[in-house]
């Protein structure tokens, strides 16, 4: 910005401003210096020259002598100083042409004097809260015989175009940014599809400088192929002046390393004549891409013979599976016929001990009677064994079928412990505990329930040493189920084998439902398939000699059972 003169700035009169006794003729440009003691031509005279200036009367002008005072303005000029209001261009106020000395004129006068020739400079000026940029063209004004006599100027508004330069140098330099940051390169060919230039970026990925290339087509420094979708548009599109995407690029580096790129590119057309001019394109480094692409099919080639492997399995196992569900239902078809088989002949072996026993046919020895008895007792362990064997091979087979009805829970368990009580008693064991009372209907088979509590109170009493106790406990244990226990004072299992009790063939050892004792190991797993299958459960609580409490849960009586229900 410059300032305007202030007040006392020395009014110059060029008319009557000459040292004295100087001819006329020489006050013509001749006289004209800028030091002290020489005298200053004519405003007359630096006027006359207005007439042979060419100026474009659309600018701003001015005209000033070479000591800085402005001697001529246009209606221009005093039409942009108006609007300037307080900031002047370098020529200052109109108002004071040919009165005042303008300082900031001086810097401009200088640099003309020094080059001259035309001197052009920007001048950054408010209007109306604008910033607005003026260029001014500063010329050299010179008399007849060549010496400069004064300053000629005009000023262009160029706000628009400075602008324009400036935003496109914006907009170029965030395009280079983005260049530099991206991982793609660019590329331009010709018509003939030779390249004529590519991005810095290609020389930082390959590793070779970009000039290398120029002229070059690209397959002759790599190979075009089908990219990851099994497309190669690239070529067809070229030959059809088309855009084309993805199309894959492999070049070798020296160490033979190969780097894969994807081009993408548009053809260019001469805007008036419509010539094809080339291809402008951008090609993006996809190594990485490729080589999880090929880890990725190298997986999945393993899973799928793994997939194959395991379905190969899997196909023997069902086989296997198979083969051995066949051979469990020939085992239960077997026990079951062969249990049904040897029931007949025990039952008769069992009724002829019994008769002998009694005596039916007549009085016997007693060594006789005892062999009777022997062969009686045998007998019905012998039953015994097979009703267990015949009852897991129907289990399992699935053709076990139940009757369940509301029944009485006192009836049956008071049918359970006359079973058991004498076998109590003479091996010495209090039964006192064994007499409880309930009034609870309960949703089960009569007989099957019966036989649960059978096995639970044979085995208290099995494994119950002579002084000991046994009893039973009713209580409710939900609201649509009730619990009885069957407890006892007897060795009691040990924690680890607690899981085990209810398999099939399983008694614990260290006298401890041992070998010692008789029976098959079926008894607490039949209970537990039984109880299962009519709603409820059994679970067990046992410390190693204090005892143990087997409690089974059945369904309470809803009113939904009736006689012949099966399931």
């Amino acid at each position: 910005m410059v300032e305007r003169p202030m007040k006392d700035d020395k009014v110059v009169d060029l008319a009557t401003h000459r040292a004295e006794g100087q001819p006329d003729r020489e006050a013509f440009g001749v006289s004209i210096q800028r030091f002290a003691g020489h005298a200053v031509a004519a405003n007359e005279t630096i006027l006359a020259m207005l007439e042979t200036i060419v100026v474009d009367e659309a600018l701003p002008f001015y005209m000033a002598s070479l000591d800085g005072t402005v001697i001529h303005v246009n209606d221009h000029y005093t039409v942009l100083d108006a609007a300037l209001v307080d900031k002047p261009l370098a020529a200052g106020s109109a108002a004071h042409a040919g009165k005042h000395q303008i300082p900031s004129l001086m810097p401009v006068i200088d640099d003309v004097l020094a080059c001259n020739t035309t001197v052009r400079a920007e001048e950054v000026v408010r209007i109306n809260g604008r910033d607005r940029i003026f260029l001014g063209r500063h010329s050299p004004v010179r008399n007849r015989e060549g010496h400069m006599i004064a300053i000629a100027g005009t000023y262009e508004d160029v706000t628009a175009q400075v602008r324009g330069i400036e935003e496109a140098n914006k907009t170029q330099a965030q395009f280079q940014d983005f260049t530099r940051a991206s991982s793609d390169w660019f590329f331009e060919c010709d018509s003939d599809m030779r390249i004529r230039s590519l991005s810095e970026r290609f020389t930082a990925i390959v590793g070779q400088p970009a000039s290398l290339f120029i002229g070059s087509r690209f397959e002759q420094f790599g190979r075009l192929e089908k990219n990851l979708n099994d497309k190669q548009e690239g070529p067809r599109a070229i030959q059809m002046r088309k855009p084309f995407r993805e199309q894959l690029f492999i070049v070798s580096e020296p160490s033979g390393k190969e780097l894969k790129f994807h081009l993408s590119a548009v053809p260019v057309f001469d805007r008036q004549s419509g010539d094809f001019r080339g291809y402008r394109g951008v090609g993006m480094d996809v190594t990485t891409r490729y080589k999880q692409a090929d880890e990725a099919a190298a997986v999945r080639v393993n899973l799928e013979a793994l997939l194959t492997e395991l379905t190969r399995k899997n196909m023997a196992l069902d086989i296997a599976s198979e083969q051995a569900t066949s051979a469990l239902r020939a085992k239960n078809e077997f026990l079951a016929a062969m249990s049904h088989e040897l029931r007949t002949p025990l039952n008769a072996i069992i009724g002829f001990a019994e008769a002998f026993v009694r005596q039916t046919f007549g009085a016997l020895d007693a060594t006789y009677i005892g062999y009777a008895e022997d062969i009686h007792k045998s007998g019905q362990h012998l039953l015994e064994l097979i009703n267990d064997i015949l009852d897991v091979a129907v289990i399992e087979s699935g053709g076990l079928s139940l009757q369940v009805d509301e029944l009485d829970l006192n009836q049956i368990i008071l049918k359970a412990t006359q079973m058991n009580i004498a076998a109590a008693r003479s091996k010495g064991i209090s039964v006192d505990a064994l007499a409880v009372k309930t009034e609870a209907l309960v949703k089960v088979d009569d007989r099957r329930m019966t036989q649960i509590l059978v096995n639970l109170l044979s085995n208290a009493v099995k494994f119950t040493p002579t002084g000991g106790a046994i009893g039973m406990e009713v209580s409710s244990a939900d609201d649509d189920q009730i619990a009885v226990t069957v407890w006892d004072t007897g060795i009691g299992i040990p924690p680890e084998h607690q899981s085990n009790i209810f398999e099939k063939f399983h008694q614990v050892t260290e006298h401890i439902y041992s070998r010692t004792q008789e029976g098959t190991g079926l008894g607490l797993h039949i209970s537990r398939e039984l109880a299962r299958m009519m709603g409820g459960d059994i679970v067990v609580k046992s410390k190693a000699g204090a005892g143990s409490r087997f409690t089974v849960t059945v369904p309470l009586a809803d009113g939904t059972a009736g006689d012949g229900n099966f399931i």
